[in-house]
């Protein structure tokens, strides 16, 4: 499964980017992100084929926001034809997408970084460094998993610029000797190729490792969840509702000219007509409304008592 967002608008870039497109894998951590034009259907949906797709292969489910652009026919039908699942985070819930959410800010945080180092004082090529930072983040060992993202997808660590450098002192004597010592190495494999039941077992040895390796990746994340987990649940008692019951709706709302704190923080009443689990449920308009069912986290619901409370 894999989360996808967008962040932005920023400043418009000199090469007309405005938005970051971001799309993170939940068993690896891998991030994929582009700048982006806009937040449009098409831009998104020519992000996950060529940057998601074309790339890893089709991911078996895409979580969102509500965003219209997520909802679109465009997406909707590429994924539809890729194969690919999509399903969406409550109204006004975006930890349900938690993942992403804090790449969302590691990145920003990181271009914000950048920014203040490197970036032109006229910020019009941040854009520019977003391959940097997301590389940085996928080299770099992630809390949850104990590996970098880059481990869990190539099955090694990656060569990085500061080790490069080490060799560019290197004389030619040097690089002759290494040029023969490849080509001895070559040589070498073209005589054990008889002996194809050794590489086999060496394939099956590396691909055995790999699994390993992202088996203990997901029982480190699997440990950090019920640790956060049991860290919230001392925070928080929701109060459970059964189907039927009435309740009113906490919307955040703002107004023009009006003080926010001024606002009704509520608004109903509403009947719950499904509990989706303990944490979700859907609720429609009590009375006679064309607002249609929404599926809403239990932190935004209330208990409605019969008191006079201001409709949608």
């Amino acid at each position: 499964m894999i989360g996808i967002d967008l962040l932005g608008p920023f400043r418009r870039s000199s090469s007309g980017k405005t938005m970051i497109v971001v799309a993170t894998d939940y068993a690896t951590r891998w991030a994929e992100a582009k700048a982006l034009p806009n937040g449009k259907a098409e831009a998104v949906a020519k992000f996950l084929l060529e940057n998601v797709i074309c790339r890893h292969g089709s991911p078996k489910q895409i979580l969102s926001d509500r965003g219209a652009v997520f909802q679109s026919q465009l997406v909707t039908e590429l994924l539809r034809i890729m194969g690919s699942n999509s399903s969406f985070t409550t109204s006004y819930k975006p930890s349900t997408n938690g993942l992403t959410e804090r790449l969302n800010k590691t990145i920003a945080d990181m271009l914000t970084d950048m920014l203040s180092k490197y970036v032109s004082t006229s910020q019009k090529d941040w854009d520019t460094f977003l391959p940097h930072v997301i590389f940085a983040y996928n080299t770099s060992q992630q809390e949850s998993t104990k590996f970098s993202p880059f481990h869990l997808v190539y099955g090694r660590e990656p060569v990085l610029p500061t080790d490069a450098q080490l060799l560019t002192d290197i004389n030619n004597d040097f690089a002759i000797q290494t040029r023969n010592q490849i080509l001895e190495i070559r040589e070498r494999a073209r005589e054990n190729i008889a002996h194809q039941q050794q590489r086999n077992d060496f394939a099956i040895q590396t691909r055995n490792q790999m699994l390993e390796i992202r088996e203990r990746a997901r029982e480190n994340i699997a440990h950090q969840q019920q640790r956060d987990k049991i860290r919230y649940d001392k925070k928080h008692r929701y109060v459970n509702y059964d189907v039927g019951a009435h309740v009113k709706l906490r919307t955040p709302l703002r107004q023009v000219g009006k003080s926010d704190k001024l606002q009704p923080k509520y608004f109903g009443p509403y009947i719950i007509t499904e509990k989706r689990n303990d944490l979700n449920y859907v609720i429609k308009p009590l009375h006679g409304s064309k607002v249609k069912e929404d599926t809403v986290h239990v932190s935004r619901l209330a208990p409605y008592y019969d008191s006079w409370i201001p409709t949608p």
